[in-house]
């Protein structure tokens, strides 16, 4: 797909009018919340500045009513009188001058009995009496708003005479006067509005009681506004439009009762400020465009010369692509002025580059030739390489038909070469892979080739042969040949090799079949235990193909729950307690019936669906011995063969421990079980992995003993709880004297280092009694019972184990 040329200048410029749209962007935001917030802030000092001056103007008409009875009853002198009778009379003359003055609407004179001795109006409300006994009850005036037609302060003032009799004068005054105030004061309008009594304010719904401009009141309050948060308005106060004007709507209660609420509203026109708030609003965002603009203009100039320079280099450039070096040279990359760029430094480093590169196209093409080569053999031994070998196998292949004879192929894998490179070094492995070259190169003909496959692997093409047995020669003398120590410096090492032969004569034959077939042959021979050939037959290739299809059929035969566990029980030698079960895998296919463990654990041991299985196998075990120990076990094991992958996969440790916590089953009634050959392939690594896994409580016991690299040094670094007799040595114990002596010492030598002892392939009474004397600890085999499938495991230990002992004889029933 074609790509679309954008130029360096464009994207550049696009790179800094994007940093600055960005940066104008936060500039403005910034800005713009500046001014929304002081013009909240405004709003909310209005809000505060309204109500602060409400209050102080109905504090100072209280206060003038209080000053005006605590002077007024020191006038009269109500404190050395034995009664308000004097107060009743005074009180009813001055009545007049409170209304002149004070505006005072209505005044009452009421005991401490509530019975009252003067009144203004023709009856007491109940509110005086309220008033009354709120004063009473705190000692002190008291003053609260009360709205009917209209609001009025009813403030209630204690006076007390001679007796210590308290008196109380109640008075009300309209608040016009601080309406008017505030009016003044704060050069807004006010009013005196009335609204249903719920929980959210319904300003539609308001009735004028007063107000400074009825008319602006009206028009603001029918405006159709939706019910609203009461204490939102309260709080903040609201802000509206009417006619191209702004105003600001700051409310506070004055009173509330069950049906209506009263209200002082005072309105603020905020249109000049709105106006000056939107004019340096549009002014920010103009003169920020414009700057921008003039920004970007400058910068696409000031580059633009940066951008012709740019693209000659580009035109140029291609030419030292094509060898064409001088010419690259005379192209006008380079300019004069006083003062050096970026681009001149690059100018002049493409022109030292083109120097190089010429000098370099003349040394890779007089080194090609010695590559090509080069290519074909193998550096550490000189012997032809793999491309070698398929470039001369195909020729042979094709000329099949045209020569006398058939080919043979030798492949060669040096048995136990790692352990040479990890004990000895890469060093010293590589000159041991000379001295086998050499060893293989002088076992052939002229006619024929040597080639180094990889590694410690090698190839041999046997030309012009008549039948396998020519070949059979060629590998007996390879085979005879490293029979013959190989000495490096003061080192001395013992190496075979295992080999797989292939013959063919027939030139259809890929000569990659041929290869591949010699290899399936040698793999044949490592597993005849090496230092052996291997001749390939048709039916090793359907063992492979077998292997294959078994691996692919394990994840399908996880999935579909094909795999089961059969438990072989192991007791105690001389008491016959149940101790444990060894489990053992089981795989009934529903084609194939019950595949033997023999065929598919082998092939599955180097596979990568092991370790899947593996862990299924754990998960299993733990399920069972909930099931076990729910029935009524106790103090068992459940031993779990592990594999060398399995043992060494870094998740293991993190699993067992998921396993624990989620079947609540500690780590001792599981013993892990794993081969020698598993432990010494890796010594230091599977102590450290077997360290861990003892510490949250599991036991090792190893498996086979005896079969493979026992080593009493290994022994002594390993964690090992128990060591298991391999069953080769049990069946043949009474009949081999050399099977006997093995086992007996096996035994002495365990119980030294203070392990167990678990026999394997116990079958007859005279194999326990034998291991019994002999203080063997545990045996398992076919006297007791063979492997029990993992559904039949309850069912036996009902019939077979009393009160966890193996049963000897039938229990009778005790007589009535």
């Amino acid at each position: 797909m074609a790509k679309t040329f954008v130029s360096v200048p464009v994207k550049l410029l696009s790179l800094i009018v994007g940093t600055l749209l960005l940066m104008s962007a936060g500039f403005s935001t910034l800005s713009l919340w500046r001014l929304q917030d002081e013009f909240d802030q405004f709003q909310d000092d209005k809000h505060a500045l309204s109500v602060s001056q409400f209050n102080l103007e109905k504090e100072g008409l209280d206060n003038q009513l209080r000053i005006w009875v605590e002077s007024f009853s020191d006038i009269v002198g109500v404190a050395e009188q034995e009664s308000f009778d004097t107060l009743m009379g005074a009180v009813a003359e001055q009545f007049y001058a409170l209304q002149l003055h004070l505006n005072v609407e209505k005044l009452w004179l009421v005991d401490e009995n509530f019975q009252t001795l003067w009144l203004s109006p023709d009856f007491t409300p109940r509110l005086v009496r309220e008033h009354v006994g709120e004063v009473l009850k705190l000692q002190e005036p008291f003053s609260s708003i009360h709205c009917e037609n209209d609001c009025q302060l009813y403030t209630s003032v204690p006076v007390i005479n001679a007796n210590g009799q308290i008196a109380v004068i109640t008075m009300s005054a309209s608040l016009i006067d601080v309406i008017f105030s505030l009016n003044k004061s704060l050069s807004s309008d006010v009013a005196v509005i009335s609204m249903p009594s719920t929980r959210e304010l319904q300003l539609g719904a308001a009735n004028i009681i007063s107000a400074s401009d009825k008319s602006l009141a009206e028009s603001l309050f029918n405006q159709g506004y939706p019910p609203s948060d009461t204490l939102n308005i309260l709080n903040n106060g609201l802000e509206f439009s009417i006619d191209d004007k702004h105003y600001l709507m700051n409310i506070m209660r004055l009173a509330r009762y069950e049906k209506l609420s009263y209200f002082l509203v005072i309105f603020d026109d905020l249109s000049d400020v709105k106006k000056s708030n939107e004019d340096y609003r549009k002014y920010f965002l103009i003169t920020e465009l414009l700057i921008f603009l003039a920004f970007a203009i400058l910068v696409f100039f000031i580059t633009n010369p940066f951008t012709r320079r740019l693209i000659n280099l580009s035109n140029a450039l291609p030419m030292l692509a094509q060898k064409e070096f001088i010419e690259f040279r005379k192209v006008p990359l380079t300019r004069r002025s006083l003062f050096v760029d970026e681009l001149d430094i690059l100018a002049n480093s493409a022109q030292e580059l083109s120097f190089e590169l010429e000098q370099l196209n003349i040394e890779v093409e007089q080194k090609t030739k010695e590559l090509e080569n080069i290519a074909m053999y193998d550096l550490l031994t000189g012997l032809p390489n793999r491309n070698m070998l398929n470039l001369q196998l195909k020729k042979l292949v094709a000329n099949l038909h045209r020569s006398p004879g058939g080919l043979g192929i030798l492949f060669l894998d040096l048995d136990d070469f790692k352990k040479v490179n990890d004990s000895h070094g890469h060093g010293e492995g590589d000159r041991l892979l000379e001295e086998a070259a050499n060893r293989v190169r002088t076992s052939i003909r002229k006619v024929d080739m040597a080639c180094r496959f990889g590694g410690d692997e090698f190839v041999v093409i046997l030309n012009q042969i008549k039948s396998v047995e020519d070949a059979i020669i060629v590998a007996e003398d390879i085979l005879n040949r490293f029979k013959a120590p190989i000495k490096i410096d003061s080192s001395i090492f013992y190496v075979s090799t295992s080999i797989g032969i292939v013959y063919s004569d027939n030139e259809s034959i890929r000569a990659d079949d041929l290869v591949s077939f010699a290899d399936i042959a040698m793999y044949e021979a490592k597993k005849s235990g090496g230092a052996q050939y291997h001749i390939y037959r048709p039916e090793l290739f359907t063992r492979v193909a077998q292997r294959v299809a078994i691996e692919g059929e394990v994840r399908q035969a996880l999935l579909k729950k094909q795999f089961s566990l059969a438990m072989q029980p192991q007791l105690e030698a001389k008491t016959k307690r149940l101790v444990g079960f060894e489990a053992l895998l089981r795989w009934y296919h529903p084609e194939r019936g019950m595949i033997p463990p023999d065929e598919f654990i082998p092939i599955l041991e180097n596979s990568e669906y092991m370790i899947e299985l593996g862990y299924w196998v754990m998960r299993r075990c733990f399920e069972l011995a909930v099931e076990y120990k729910e029935h009524g076990l106790k103090d068992f094991t459940i031993a779990i063969n592990l594999s060398a992958m399995q043992f060494l996969d870094p998740n293991l440790n993190d699993y067992l421990r998921q396993l624990m916590r989620r079947f609540n089953m500690p780590a001792k009634y599981f013993e892990l079980e794993l081969t020698e050959q598993t432990l010494v392939s890796d010594i230091d690594r599977a102590i450290d992995v077997m360290k861990r896994l003892k510490d949250i409580g599991f036991t090792f016991a190893i498996d086979d003993f005896g079969t493979g690299y026992s080593s009493l040094a290994y022994l002594k670094k390993m964690p090992v709880d128990v060591i298991k007799i391999d069953k080769s040595f049990v069946f043949g114990m009474l009949e081999n004297d050399s099977d006997y002596q093995i086992i007996m010492s096996t035994i002495a030598m365990v119980k030294n280092l203070r392990l167990k002892v678990v026999a394997e392939g116990v079958e007859s009474s005279a194999q326990l009694r034998s291991l019994t004397i002999n203080d063997c600890d545990i045996v398992q085999g076919y006297y007791f019972s063979k492997p029990i499938p993992e559904k039949d495991v309850i069912d036996f230990v009902d019939e077979k184990i009393d009160d966890g002992y193996w049963k000897t004889q039938v229990k009778k029933p005790a007589d009535n």
